[in-house]
């Protein structure tokens, strides 16, 4: 087990494409919860399908978590990655880093990585309904995986349900550049859902970003 799990994480360490050592995380998908389960389509309506639509709930694996220390014990994210799945009581590998180079092969860049911090800033720290997380969910996807401010029509849209709908527009709609935002970091996998998450104090400078915020600083 342990010597499957180092070849894993070399692995996923290749992939990143860098000489810098790359933090990791294994982790238990438990649930999605608070949520909706929703219909939604990413090929401009032409087939729906079904997925709960919320906040992604997490276990820490315990026996070979991975580098990284950012996060611990259960944990919350949101998927930035609708074509690609995971599956509940199922554990996955992932590497830790920035939003804008995520998914792995498909980077969003730095202006939809604005959108989401943005998005996290305005947004995150009222939800608490159901229908608030389903929003949040939805609106990501629609940044993500397409270019526009309505859930309803385009590349990525839901339907039947005009409350989730509604709020996730008025979320969007609200993204001028102009802030607040929050700091985000992406769990990236080359095969499984990349996931977003918001690092607990601290833990930007663990994930090999401390330069950059010193940098930053500076200015």
């Amino acid at each position: 087990m342990k010597k499957s799990f180092a070849l894993g994480m070399i692995g996923l360490a290749a992939l990143a494409g860098s000489a810098q050592a790359v933090d990791t995380v294994r982790a238990r998908f438990d649930s999605i919860a608070p949520g909706v389960l929703l219909e939604y389509s990413y090929d401009t309506g032409t087939s729906f399908q079904y997925s709960f639509a919320g906040q992604f709930n997490w276990t820490r694996d315990n026996v070979m978590p991975g580098t990284y220390a950012g996060l611990q014990g259960q944990f919350a994210t949101f998927c930035i990655e609708i074509t690609q799945r995971v599956d509940f009581n199922n554990t996955y590998d992932y590497l830790v880093g920035s939003v804008a180079n995520s998914p792995i092969g498909f980077p969003m860049g730095a202006t939809k990585a604005g959108q989401l911090a943005e998005l996290f800033g305005r947004f995150f720290g009222g939800l608490t309904t159901n229908d608030d997380y389903a929003a949040f969910q939805v609106a990501i996807w629609e940044i993500t995986t397409d270019n526009s401010t309505d859930v309803t029509s385009g590349l990525f849209q839901i339907r039947n349900n005009a409350t989730v709908s509604g709020l996730a527009n008025s979320y969007l709609a609200a993204l001028n550049g102009a802030g607040p935002t929050m700091n985000l970091l992406a769990l990236q996998s080359r095969t499984n859902q990349d996931q977003i998450f918001v690092p607990a104090p601290g833990a930007l400078a663990l994930a090999g970003l401390g330069g950059l915020l010193a940098a930053r600083r500076k200015r």
